[in-house]
């Protein structure tokens, strides 16, 4: 008996393709919607639970914390993390249902080779390649703000940043604790140095806070140390006396507030965090240049562009899988599809760290080798299919 596909390419005479490539491309926007909703369901559970005393502790009520939090992370997690794994599992689902129908048979029997079958789902995956792109360089960065009191409600401590150097006015600056959302930072050490290496001054504050020009401005303000105090040295390394003081404060002078003339910026606390996943490229540009001993600042900028490639590169790995067994198994399809992602994303990790805590990658190297093991692999493998 001829299959329904078929007899509708009989019907078309010499011109097939758009029907058929409509048809794939359906099945798979279909299958993608069941695995976004099956995947993205599972981490809403997820986090529910195991985060639900921290929403329960945060203002405006549980169902107002869990609405905004996941309108905030739910972008971010699909253009960090699970979009190509979507992809990669929406196309073994598509393929698999081709297979179980018999269609990729029926096509072949009429002459079509299994490269053009696929050829709808490839178009599918470099459409989300550019959707992730749009997502990092528009969509995340406008809505930091968002993002950043999603990740703030969900974690259980404060960043921890990494010290700030300050070439332009020598200071090496340490903030103990920072909140994102609050601009406010807690066991400040501030220390500065002669030329000749030895100890000029050394302030202690309780904390700092950014005060901007107006409101939401992070480029424009300065920054207000409370409850702190100042020491100072001479060349010789010698402490300099304050003469006007009295007590303890002729060698520590105290100050309830002092403002601090810094180049730092609030996003330069922020991005010494490794995990961090709402800056554009040209915004991880430009605080690499400022911040160019963060190593996994370069990282990231290559990253960037890397990352989105696996939406189609994850295809080429996947697919003959399902193609060479002829599976008929839509959660063996999928299953494929996570070990594959998972794979992936565990090599650009392991990578992504030696180049960040050694001298072993380049940062360029690092983020591009997963994407040219992974692409050698699955070209080798694609070449392989029966056509």
């Amino acid at each position: 008996m001829t299959n329904p596909l078929q007899r509708r390419i009989f019907r078309l005479g010499p011109w097939p393709f758009k029907t058929m490539d409509w048809y794939v491309a359906k099945v798979f926007l279909i299958s993608w919607v069941a695995c976004a909703v099956s995947f993205i369901g599972l981490f809403v559970v997820i986090e529910a639970f195991s985060k639900l005393d921290r929403f329960l502790k945060q203002e405006g009520g549980l169902f107002g914390n869990l609405t905004s939090y996941y309108v905030a992370m739910v972008p971010t997690i699909y253009t960090n993390f699970l979009g190509p794994i979507l992809t990669s599992a929406a196309a073994l689902f598509t393929v698999t249902l081709l297979i179980r129908h018999n269609e990729i048979q029926a096509l072949k029997s009429v002459g079509v080779s299994v490269y053009r079958i696929l050829a709808p789902i490839f178009v599918m995956a470099a459409l989300f390649v550019g959707l992730t792109f749009w997502l990092q360089e528009v969509m995340l960065p406008n809505h930091r703000e968002s993002i950043r009191a999603a990740l703030a409600m969900s974690k259980a401590k404060l960043l921890e940043p990494k010290a700030y150097f300050d070439s332009e006015n020598g200071l090496h600056i340490q903030v103990g604790q920072y909140s994102t959302t609050q601009k406010v930072g807690n066991m400040i050490k501030i220390s500065q140095r002669h030329e000749n290496a030895k100890a000029k001054m050394q302030i202690d504050a309780n904390q700092i806070e950014w005060i901007p020009d107006s409101p939401g401005d992070e480029e424009h303000g300065y920054w207000l140390l409370h409850d702190g105090s100042i020491q100072r040295w001479d060349d010789e390394g010698g402490l300099v006396i304050n003469d006007s003081a009295d007590k303890f404060e002729r060698l520590k002078k105290f100050f309830p507030k002092k403002e601090l003339e810094t180049t730092l910026r609030p996003i330069d606390l922020e991005t010494s965090n490794k995990d961090i996943s709402y800056l554009s490229w040209k915004q991880l540009r430009s605080q690499f240049k400022r911040q160019d001993y963060h190593r996994h600042l370069a990282v990231k900028l290559h990253h960037h562009f890397a990352f989105p490639m696996a939406h189609v590169l994850l295809l080429f790995l996947g697919l003959p899988f399902v193609l060479k067994l002829q599976n008929r198994s839509v959660f063996l399809g999928v299953g494929a599809a996570l070990l594959i992602g998972a794979a992936f994303y565990l090599v650009s990790s392991i990578c992504a760290s030696i180049a960040i805590e050694g001298q072993y990658f380049s940062p360029t190297f690092a983020a591009w080798l997963p994407i040219m093991l992974f692409g050698a692999l699955g070209v080798t493998l694609f070449d392989r299919i029966p056509s």
